[in-house]
């Protein structure tokens, strides 16, 4: 039902100028009277872009099945984001960087959904991608998560332990999770279901500022830096260093 759901929502403009284009098509062939017969070509082409219109927009939301080789064409990255055919999804994996959908970059409060499968050490989520370079990772473990900030290339890395955000049980390699992720402001709050059972549910604020080593002139030594972050917008993705691999799918991403 979830998915007759997101296909009615994803092509309801086109189901409505449909409707519109039988019922002018039907009402043209059952009169021979010229006026109505132009009339009903004229509104078949101002239905025609009228739908044109509405793919221009942008939307507010975007279901991304990944369920079919060919669908990584719209996301950018390197690294293997790739089609696995036993398993009827997409493998993430060897990406140092990453893979963002770059639709929603300029995104500031939203929810982010999808199913996942850890397959080996971690599946790592991006949220307030700015750029391959500048995002929030949620990096998942069998044992917890930890967050990390990628700024500028480099990365801080957050603790599970450390940041209260270690699962009451162990997450187990050989089985499918939901994960909704909310982005508000500077909150990200974290769901994990199996089925239907709560698996976890906590939330992680972006520090505002944090404390940032840079290296002097001959490389040898550190200082450290007090820095401001912003990251109250950007878009979603999904990050597994060589060595990790994850399956995804159904991925839902919708604006608050």
């Amino acid at each position: 039902m979830f998915k007759l759901y997101i296909w009615l929502r994803t092509y309801k403009y086109e189901l409505i100028a449909t409707i519109v284009d039988i019922a002018l098509v039907i009402l043209a062939s059952l009169n021979k009277d010229v006026t109505i017969i132009a009339g009903s070509l004229v509104l078949i082409i101002l239905s025609f872009f009228v739908v044109l219109f509405f793919h221009s927009k942008d939307r507010d939301f975007y279901y991304l099945p990944l369920d079919k080789p060919g669908e990584e064409v719209e996301w950018i990255g390197r690294g293997d984001l790739k089609f696995h055919r036993t398993e009827g999804c997409y493998e993430i994996t060897n990406s140092n960087v990453g893979y963002l959908y770059p639709k929603t970059l300029l995104w500031d409060d939203y929810v982010f959904e999808f199913d996942f499968k850890i397959i080996k050490n971690t599946c790592g989520w991006i949220v307030r991608a700015q750029n391959l370079s500048n995002y929030v990772m949620l990096q998942c473990t069998d044992k917890g998560i930890n967050p990390h900030i990628r700024l500028d290339g480099q990365w801080i890395v957050y603790k599970h332990d450390k940041e209260n955000l270690t699962f009451n049980e162990q997450l187990s390699f050989d089985k499918w999770y939901k994960a909704k992720i909310t982005s508000d402001k500077r909150m990200i709050k974290m769901c994990l279901t199996i089925g239907k059972e709560p698996v976890f549910n906590r939330q992680w604020i972006i520090p505002d500022k944090l404390i940032w080593q840079v290296n002097k002139e001959n490389e040898k030594e550190k200082f450290n830096l007090l820095r401001e972050i912003d990251f109250d917008f950007g878009g979603i993705g999904f990050r597994n260093y060589p060595g990790e691999r994850a399956f995804v799918k159904n991925v839902y991403i919708n604006k608050l």
